[in-house]
């Protein structure tokens, strides 16, 4: 079987010289944010499109490749910037993040542009010819090929360079490498076998030396896979009608087993028309689970004058056979009478629009496997997807090997390409926008989710400090029904900041201790009781003089119903004043309350004050405030969990009416405070060091968001916190228990898990930024097919668990799947939900006396 050779001679930067003597330039192209954006956004990347298209006259390849992403890659990017000798735990979570990563085998999708570089002038053109008849008979006699002139590389550089120029900025035009063509060719002759190795980085500071044809391997191509025949003689030599092309390597050292392709072009486009959005018929190749489908598009864009001219022609040849049919009655008049309507609607289009262009596409999509049977099952799943989109696609026979070299740049468009060509205009041809892309999270940091907006699996980072230094809120929110996964979620975050070097401050409301056992579990850790306390969290204790001062007068003034402005209040003021406490030697709440309480206080209204604070201080629910005998905290350990499970807090409505709030019990009045003391401990807390990493996780967050103050607390934090490397992790089961709606829109990075209530789940996707409008789909796929139940105990199977629609700090939204940390004793951490013993009691219930 005859060896056929690939069309590139040699390369010099990302200018292919090619056989044929034409001049290629290699661009790889960037997809536009796409997914699940609004409808407003996808126009715009839609209008996109319709300028690429503008941009490229002429002949042109357009490739959508499938490249994996290799698993050392992605932990190199959750190790970038942390000393891994001195966090063993993180260290631990990297290495075990590498088995996980090549068990789901996650990728991405990379777009490809080859444009031939034009030549104006006859002389050229001959020079061309000549080149490439000369470079056939080298070739012949076994001679060595000569270098291309730096004269003629410098020539063709500038004109690829005009070229990128007009190429719209979103997609990013990069220049090919060397590396990355020779990667292209390697991957197109092992389609399906998950072999591919990762697309070559390009390296900054590093140029790279042009390559010939000698780094492109030789292949052998079998069109209907005859060499599997198990006949011998002239039967094995017959033609063969399976739609498969065989690719192998025989001549190459390390021998590889051959991949079978299944090439289909599009042959029919819906009859009544696109409707955008939905017209994206490529999207299909990325629904395909666990299958790596290509697609390429042979373009020629045309000018409006050359189709104007060429329609006129067209209209001319119409009216003559008008003319010669004059008077007859008959199907072919009315066909007649067809075409020329749609050529003069068509010439409409292209009069009314100045800058409108012709877009002759031919698309191919190939399906690949280890065996043909594979290779034609899975064309054939990909053949009925179409069809359900109301689109065609057919292999067809005896064609294989002319469509696979389609696909390659620097190869002359194949004749067959003309019989399933598309014509259209550049705006309807954008309507498809091929070059689209669902990433989401960051360049670097820890792997928080697996990204599953299409079957092609990508992967999420999230990284607090990245975005600190490009002056964007780290802070995230997770919002989710009772067992959706919340929970897990935000443990996971939380473990890669201790696991980082960082400090976490956590509030633990569950009265079975989830989140102080998980603390526990992975760092040393400081609980503060409240409602036990074994440490003191009196505010003029631990803050600076001043700051103690206000803090305490926050504190303190709606405990007691106090107006700043009233006498009382202006008393409580002198008194915390840190002169006249200096003065009085006033170190801590429990000397203010002696020293109001006739410990020679002068101030008018001192007994008033006193009368109301003794109230609340000889309360055991205060004890962590007023009892000066305890320890004050000293908040350097990784991880400090606040338990507050006996805290009682008021409702919004006991908080907004005065004379609901008058006729609270000391139990909500005292809980309300101490919240809002424990938000402003946290934010100092995490604002002490910019230079380590911090962060307040916040469970049921509603209980500090309930009231003004907490929401103020909260907003100041997530504002201030990138300036001190510091973020919020926040969850609730609404979102407006995140606070007001300027608190929601503050949180930058938001995951919403599942929602069984209709209303709820269309407020929670709302609040990510979808565009909902009249398609319930969404709403009715988080309800129902985001962690599904199986409906036993609402026991939700292992593989499906974590599931949810994220938004990052960028403002892209789509689907993912929560990745629960690698290291068995951390998953074990954030997995394990306490469960109450049969012995055991709640603090209600160890409190009652038997008589």
């Amino acid at each position: 079987m005859p060896l056929t050779k690939q069309p590139t001679r040699q390369i010099a930067s990302n200018l292919r010289f090619t056989r044929s003597g034409v001049v290629w330039a290699d661009y790889l192209l960037e997809g536009l944010e796409y997914g699940y954006r609004p409808t407003k956004d996808k126009r715009t990347v839609r209008d996109l499109h319709r300028m690429l298209a503008r941009a490229l006259h002429g002949e042109s390849l357009l490739l959508g490749v499938c490249a994996g992403l290799d698993p050392l890659a992605i932990v190199e990017r959750m190790e970038r910037g942390v000393d891994l000798a001195e966090h063993p735990a993180w260290d631990a979570e990297c290495d075990a993040t590498v088995d996980t990563l090549e068990r789901i085998r996650p990728g991405r999708r990379i777009y490809w542009l080859s444009v031939p570089l034009g030549t104006h002038k006859a002389l050229d053109q001959v020079k061309i010819a000549a080149r490439s008849g000369f470079a056939d008979i080298v070739d012949f006699l076994g001679m060595p090929a000569a270098a291309v002139s730096d004269k003629e590389i410098a020539s063709r550089q500038k004109q690829a360079d005009k070229i990128a120029a007009l190429i719209p900025a979103d997609f990013r035009p990069t220049p090919a490498t060397p590396a990355q063509m020779v990667w292209l060719w390697t991957h197109q002759l092992s389609r399906g076998l998950g072999m591919d190795p990762d697309v070559p980085e390009v390296e900054s500071g590093v140029e790279e030396e042009g390559k010939t044809a000698a780094a492109f391997a030789s292949a052998r191509f079998d069109a209907g896979a005859r060499l599997d025949r198990e006949e011998e003689g002239f039967r094995s030599h017959l033609p063969s009608y399976d739609k498969v092309l065989r690719i192998d390597q025989p001549w190459e050292l390390e021998k590889l087993p051959p991949s079978y392709q299944v090439n289909m072009c599009l042959s029919d486009l819906p009859a009544g028309g696109s409707l955008f959005p939905g017209s994206e018929f490529l999207s299909i190749c990325d629904d395909q689970a666990g299958r790596d489908i290509d697609w390429a598009m042979r373009l020629h864009v045309r000018s409006t004058d050359e189709v104007r001219a060429k329609n006129r022609r067209a209209l001319v040849n119409l009216n003559e056979q008008f003319h010669q049919r004059d008077g007859e009655q008959s199907h072919a008049m009315s066909h007649l009478q067809g075409i020329s309507e749609d050529l003069a609607e068509y010439d409409s289009l292209l009069e009314n629009d100045r800058m409108e262009v012709e877009v002759e596409f031919t698309t191919v999509v190939t399906a690949a496997g280890p065996s043909a049977e594979e290779a034609l099952a899975t064309a054939k799943d990909v053949a009925k997807a179409f069809e359900v989109a109301n689109y065609r696609i057919v292999a067809p026979t005896g064609f294989q090997e002319e469509l696979f070299w389609a696909c390659v740049p620097g190869h002359p468009k194949p004749s067959i390409c003309s019989e399933f060509r598309q014509i259209t205009t550049s705006g309807k041809w954008a309507m498809y926008v091929p070059c689209v892309r669902h990433d989401l999270g960051d360049a670097t940091g820890p792997l928080l989710a697996l990204n599953i907006s299409t079957a092609r699996i990508g992967v999420v980072h999230h990284d607090i400090a990245g975005k600190a230094v490009r002056d964007v809120s780290g802070s995230l929110a997770v919002v989710g029904d009772l067992g959706s996964g919340k929970s897990v979620t935000l443990k996971t975050a939380g473990n890669h900041i201790i696991d980082r070097g960082g400090q976490l401050v956590v509030v633990d409301s569950t009265v079975l201790g989830e989140y102080e056992r998980w603390a526990g579990a992975i760092a040393e850790s400081t609980v503060v009781n409240v409602g036990e306390p074994t440490v003191s969290l009196d505010p003029l204790r631990m803050f600076s003089p001043r700051r103690g001062a206000e803090v305490v007068e926050s504190l303190l003034m709606p405990l007691l119903d106090l107006e700043p402005a009233s006498r009382l209040g202006a008393v409580l003021s002198d008194v915390l004043d840190p002169a006249y406490r200096s003065k009085h030697d006033i170190e801590s709440l429990a000397d203010v309350v002696t020293h109001l309480n006739g410990g020679g206080c002068s101030l008018n209204g001192a007994e008033d004050v006193a009368e109301r604070l003794r109230v609340f201080a000889r309360s055991s629910y205060t004890k962590v405030l007023f009892d000066a005998s305890l320890p004050v905290l000293r908040p350097t350990s990784p991880a400090i969990v606040f338990r507050t499970h006996t805290l009682s807090l008021p409702s919004h409505d006991e908080v907004q009416h005065q004379h609901l709030y008058r006729q609270l019990s000391i139990q909500k009045r005292v809980g309300r405070a101490l919240y809002q003391l424990i938000a402003e401990l946290a934010k100092t807390i995490c604002f002490a060091d910019p230079d380590r990493l911090a962060g307040f996780l916040c469970d049921e967050v509603h209980r500090i968001t309930d009231w003004p103050e907490g929401v103020s607390t909260l907003k100041q934090f997530n504002l201030d916190g990138r300036k001190h490397d510091a973020a919020l992790i926040l969850g609730s089961q609404a979102p407006e228990g995140l606070g007001d709606p300027t608190m929601q829109s503050l949180i930058p990075t938001r995951i919403v898990m599942r929602q069984t209530d209709a209303d709820l789940a269309r407020r929670c996707l709302e609040w990510l930024g979808m565009d909902l409008q009249d398609d319930d789909s969404i709403v009715k796929e988080l309800r129902e097919q985001t962690s599904p139940s199986t409906g036993r105990d609402n026991f939700v199977e292992e593989h499906r668990r974590g599931e949810g629609y994220m938004r990052d700090a960028s403002g892209n939204i789509g689907r993912i799947k929560v990745m629960a940390p690698a290291t068995e004793s951390r998953r074990k951490a954030v997995t394990t939900t306490p469960k109450r013993s049969e012995g055991s009691k709640s603090t209600a219930a160890s409190e009652l006396v038997t008589v």
